[in-house]
């Protein structure tokens, strides 16, 4: 996981730091931001159920973990991002809360949106944590085929009515529910493989239909059905590989070890640098960028993520009592 996390990362920065639309006609198809996003919201899908079933849990200590984790990093991409473009003391507050969307506020930096799907993926296993059915796999898969039909009924209006309906989140909720169907595959040997397969094949003809659909006209960021279809085969495809392989490249698993806090600053950093020498170009833009980005996402790494990750497992420890195990982090996104 700490591989594809670094894998997924990259190809994040790229979509940042590089036009690749501009390499051709075919290319303005290709979005190696969506194919990372959907590779670590598979990884959220599959850690997340196990760092609640491999311990005693409750919903108070999974919330608690989730934001030692999230939180403090994500504060301090918020004060780069400010330093990069100040804005309104309410636009400010509402993104501290990390739920800024759901107040009707933007999000300061782009790629906080995957944040706040996490935030729903998070609710809706806090829900089946508190109705005892988190390690019932029947209802990962009800939740999956739940967000199917929400998916089509969102994708719907914007092709019949031309209303921009909030498909992002339920597309994305898909792939992470099918992860957990996935997962409890592998630990409960629920379906055999043919079902399985059956069932996932029909998951990702459904999202193909809804890109069809959801997609069919651009709402102003260059959305193509193709585009989508690219991004989220090849994300899903690499969570595959990763896991068939069992893929542990030092250099990736490094990147992936400080992936969090490079999935957040990424944008900042490059908007600094744009700012402070706005003649540079996209190369030495690139060249310069990605090498502070990389340095500062070490250092908020050992400086803020280690130490309050430890702060907050020994904040749970007091309630569970033995000491906790090491745990593998989700988080970038989860």
């Amino acid at each position: 996981m700490d591989a594809l996390r670094g894998a997924a990362a990259i190809l994040v920065i790229i979509r940042h730091y590089f036009r690749i639309a501009a390499l051709g006609p075919f290319a303005a198809h290709i979005d190696p931001g969506t194919m990372g996003v959907v590779a670590f919201f598979c990884i959220s899908g599959y850690i997340i159920p196990w760092s609640v079933l491999h311990a005693p849990t409750t919903v108070l200590q999974f919330a608690t973990a989730r934001a030692f984790r999230l939180y403090p990093a994500y504060w301090v991409s918020l004060v780069l991002a400010v330093v990069a473009a100040p804005v309104a003391a309410h636009v400010l507050l509402a993104n501290i809360t990390m739920a800024q969307r759901f107040m009707g506020v933007y999000d300061v930096v782009g790629v906080y949106w995957t944040l706040q799907i996490e935030m729903m993926f998070y609710a809706i296993i806090a829900v089946l944590m508190l109705s005892g059915k988190v390690a019932d796999p029947r209802a990962s898969l009800w939740c999956l085929l739940g967000l199917c039909v929400l998916s089509i009924l969102l994708a719907i209006p914007r092709a019949v009515l031309s209303v921009k309906t909030p498909v992002a989140p339920a597309f994305s909720l898909v792939v992470m529910f099918a992860s957990f169907v996935f997962y409890h595959h592998r630990h409960a040997g629920f379906l055999s493989a043919v079902r399985l397969w059956c069932l996932l094949s029909g998951v990702g003809a459904v999202m193909v239909g809804c890109f069809l659909l959801a997609y069919r006209k651009d709402w102003g960021f260059g959305e193509t059905p193709l585009r989508f279809v690219l991004g989220y085969a090849v994300g899903v495809a690499l969570f595959i590989l990763f896991m068939r392989f069992d893929i542990k490249a030092r250099a990736l698993c490094w990147l992936g070890s400080i992936s969090y806090p490079l999935y957040l600053i990424h944008v900042p950093v490059r908007e600094i640098i744009v700012g402070l020498m706005p003649s540079l170009g996209e190369i030495p833009s690139a060249l310069l960028g990605i090498p502070a980005t990389i340095a500062l996402a070490v250092v908020i790494h050992r400086g803020v993520e280690l130490p309050f990750n430890r702060l907050g497992k020994r904040w749970i420890a007091r309630y569970r009592g033995p000491r906790l195990k090491a745990e593998p982090e989700a988080v970038p996104l989860d």
